[in-house]
């Protein structure tokens, strides 16, 4: 191992130049041959090199000469015979140099004497301290060793453990499996020999179910015979009693009927021969201002009914040339009145379009397929109404604003429509009770034909609706012509039966017929036209439709008189009646 010695912080001396030998020994006073020059240099070159050893021996005690006094006189030998100047010169010169030696102080050989010490120490000092670095560093790195040693023994310790754990839970493991197939193995052997315990159980307990239920079939079997026996004995009898109830039954509602029928048809005798007594004092001022009555209505919507069936509808059906382009623009009639919603846009749009359907831009058409065309629509409209209304009263706004622009723009739809409207709920657009003949003068052949005249309509299987069936499509289709009554025309106005005016007419007819008023019908049509028209009824007539509303209101609480009441006692008519009354206390409250 190599130390550096640090260099001393004193200021190294200044030594002067040697001379050389040669010089000094001419100056030397000793006396010394110049033929000895030589000789003398070797022996100062030696002193210079022993000069570290000799100095290191006189500090460390070794041989040394304080003062050129102690310095022993040399021994006189005797000359050697053979070489005796020479052999004295190198004497003497060496005597002189070890003189001249012990009498010579250099600084800097003292100051390079010290420099040695100094460094000696040092490097005493450093060797010490790295040692005891070392042996620190050494220590540090036997306890780090030994930590290491001990984490990794507890490593491969704690991975034996796991590994011992490992071993035994794969050891439980498979003890666990053993037992479980073990025990699987047994209970499947137990299985086996309780199945075929069972079986053989089985096969004897299902010899006794065969036996207990062939011995309970026949006795079940001559229990349902014997059933059967005294239910068909008893079906007959109850059969035999409900078809006497029914035909009792049958000839009492028959004979309920005809009571009926022949109480409206005398009161509606009565009543026409009061009316017609009555007209005919009226008949004169009646003609001068123009009014009809109301089976002048009625028998005029079937004149111009039967016109558009006769000139329209079964014209086209037999002409071939004609039926494609009739039944194809009736299906877009359809289409478009099925389509409709409650804003202008549709609306008008809906209404151009059925327009130009019967008036198109390349030419109008043939006027038996513009009759068929505009029965199309008026029958779309109050299917429609039927449907569409009776489910939603505010369907009937859109439905009756696309009525109110055909009848508008589309020439004869007026009467086409009114016609159609007639024919579907009867008299009742009138409103009249039904007459004993047509417009022609034919009677009516029996009362089935009467039913379906009144507006009545059979069912797919052939029945005869239902009475709140034929009061809900009535309801319907008169609140759409009220509707349409109700829409004020921006240009001329529409014919009579589909002015405002109308209404009044109506509500007269109607309170002055006590035949249609005790019907159920009669006092739903009422609640109807009350609701559509009667505030605004009310804002145009005043004080004289507040007193034909105070006679609807008397109706429907104190009745029609002769024991009377607004729409009859059925429950159908109890409910309408109620509805009357809170509709005109809703009127005269101050309306919508």
């Amino acid at each position: 191992m190599r130390f550096s010695v640090p260099r001393s912080p004193s200021t190294s001396p200044e030594r002067k130049t040697k001379t050389p030998l040669s010089q000094r020994r001419r100056a030397s006073t000793f006396g010394l041959n110049s033929s000895s020059e030589s000789d003398v240099d070797e022996v100062v070159d030696l002193e210079s090199d022993s000069e570290g050893s000799v100095t290191e021996s006189s500090d460390s005690g070794s041989f040394c000469y304080g003062s050129e006094n102690e310095v022993p006189l040399p021994l006189k030998q005797k000359k050697s015979p053979s070489h005796p100047s020479r052999e004295q010169t190198q004497i003497e010169a060496t005597i002189a140099a070890i003189r001249l030696r012990t009498r010579h102080h250099d600084p800097y050989e003292e100051w390079e004497r010290e420099m040695k010490k100094d460094s000696l120490r040092a490097a005493r000092k450093n060797y010490h301290d790295s040692e005891d670095r070392l042996f620190q560093y050494q220590n540090q790195r036997r306890i780090e060793e030994a930590k290491r040693l001990a984490a990794a023994f507890k490593q491969d310790e704690s991975q034996l453990i796991q590994k011992l754990d490992g071993l035994r839970l794969q050891q439980q493991a498979r003890e666990k499996s053993l037992r479980e197939k073990l025990a699987e193995r047994s209970e499947r052997l137990w299985n086996r020999i309780e199945a075929s315990i069972k079986l053989e159980e089985e096969k004897e307990q299902a010899k006794l179910d065969d036996q207990r239920r062939t011995r309970e079939k026949a006795e079940r079997e001559q229990r349902d015979q014997e059933e059967k026996e005294r239910q068909e004995e008893q079906r007959k009898r109850d059969a035999q009693e409900r078809k006497i109830q029914e035909q009792e039954e049958a000839i009492r509602m028959q004979e309920e009927e005809e009571r009926k029928l022949q109480e409206e048809e005398e009161a509606a005798i009565q009543e026409a021969k009061e009316r017609e007594e009555r007209l005919k004092v009226e008949v004169v001022n009646r003609k001068a201002a123009g009014m009809t009555t109301s089976e002048e209505d009625w028998k005029e919507a079937r004149k111009n009914l039967q016109l558009v069936k006769t000139q329209g509808t079964r014209v086209v059906k037999a002409t071939p040339t004609l039926k494609p382009s009739w039944s194809s623009a009736r299906r877009a009639i359809t289409a478009k009145v099925g389509q409709l919603t409650n804003d202008s846009e549709t609306i008008n749009r809906a209404s151009s379009q059925l327009v130009g359907i019967l008036v198109p831009t390349n030419g109008p058409l043939p006027p038996p397929v513009y009759t068929a065309l505009l029965s199309a629509l008026a029958k779309a409209l109050v299917l429609q109404a039927e449907t569409e209304i009776t489910a939603e009263k505010r369907s009937a706004i859109p439905l009756a604003q696309v009525a109110f622009n055909c009848l508008e723009q589309l020439e004869g739809f007026s009467e086409v429509f009114f016609a159609k409207i007639t024919q579907r709920i009867g008299p009742w657009a009138v409103p009249c009770p039904l007459p004993e003949k047509d417009f022609d003068g034919r009677p009516w052949k029996d009362n089935g034909e009467a039913r379906h005249i009144q507006g009545f309509r059979q069912g797919e299987d052939g029945t005869l609706e239902t009475q709140a069936q034929y009061s809900d499509r009535v309801k319907g289709v008169i609140r759409l012509y009220f509707s349409v009554l109700k829409i004020t025309p921006s240009k001329a106005p529409l014919e009579k039966m589909f002015q405002l005016p109308r209404y009044w007419t109506w509500v007269a007819r109607l309170l002055g017929s006590r035949t249609l008023l005790v019907t159920p019908v009669g006092a739903e049509v009422l609640f109807v036209a009350l609701e559509v028209l009667g505030t605004d009824a009310t804002v145009i007539w005043g004080y004289q439709f507040v007193k034909i509303l105070r006679l609807i209101y008397d109706a429907s609480t104190e009745g029609l008189g002769g024991g009377q009441v607004l729409g009859g006692t059925s429950p159908d008519g109890i409910a309408a009646r109620a509805r009357v009354k809170l509709e005109v206390e809703h009127i005269m409250k101050g309306g919508h």
